[in-house]
């Protein structure tokens, strides 16, 4: 009987146990600026032209992290901003995670974002890990399309026109999967973007509910 008692009671704290820990989990605290997809989104193969011509595709994502963002050299304000934050913070986000980190910058102006063009911009960031990428728009759609992302051409016959695109940052996993966007910090009358602090805090965040998944 007293065994019987014993069993009992290990039995009931292993209960209370795993009540507890899944209460905790519950509780784990979730990142204000980005989304999590609950199930990672497959990328189809593509084909992009990267700063020094040379092809990029599907292949190049395996076996890295990559945050990914959408733009133009001639931007005035959300891509240079957005890149230099990235850039910045490139060093200690690596820390977090055991393989390579990369940044991918895909220019959605092809026309005038040609591999020199493209060369000169991220060079000036001085990131090594950060790449410049463009393609025709036939690539470029569906590509960003499926990053959940998007961008919008002028159809001005001006050469100084803006491109519309949007200011998140999506997270591709090891696996060459969408698993997370972060968002930019929206204020009524200022520029959209990426702050660095949220970044910082919210990617660790990211990574522990991908683990959970």
């Amino acid at each position: 009987m007293f065994r019987n008692l014993i069993i009992l009671m290990l039995s009931a704290a292993a209960v209370v146990a795993g009540v507890m820990l899944y209460l905790l989990w519950q509780h784990k605290p979730l990142p204000e600026q980005a989304l999590v997809y609950p199930q990672p989104r497959n990328l189809t193969e593509f084909t992009l032209l990267d700063q020094d011509n040379k092809p990029r595709g599907r292949a190049d994502l395996m076996d890295k992290w990559t945050l990914a963002f959408v733009g133009y050299t001639f931007c005035p304000d959300i891509c240079p901003l957005t890149l230099a934050k990235l850039a910045g913070v490139q060093q200690e986000l690596a820390a977090t995670v055991e393989q390579p980190l990369q940044i991918w910058f895909i220019s959605v102006d092809p026309q005038r974002d040609t591999p020199e063009q493209l060369k000169q911009y991220v060079d000036y960031f001085k990131q090594p890990a950060l790449t410049g990428l463009t393609a025709g728009h036939d690539q470029l759609f569906p590509f960003v399309r499926e990053l959940g992302l998007m961008y919008a051409m002028s159809s001005t016959t001006e050469q100084d026109y803006l491109v519309d695109h949007s200011a998140s940052v999506v997270l591709i996993n090891p696996q060459g999967q969408v698993a997370a966007i972060f968002k930019p910090e929206m204020a009524p009358g200022e520029v959209p973007l990426i702050n660095r602090e949220q970044l910082l805090s919210d990617f660790p965040l990211v990574l522990n509910q991908l683990k959970l998944h």
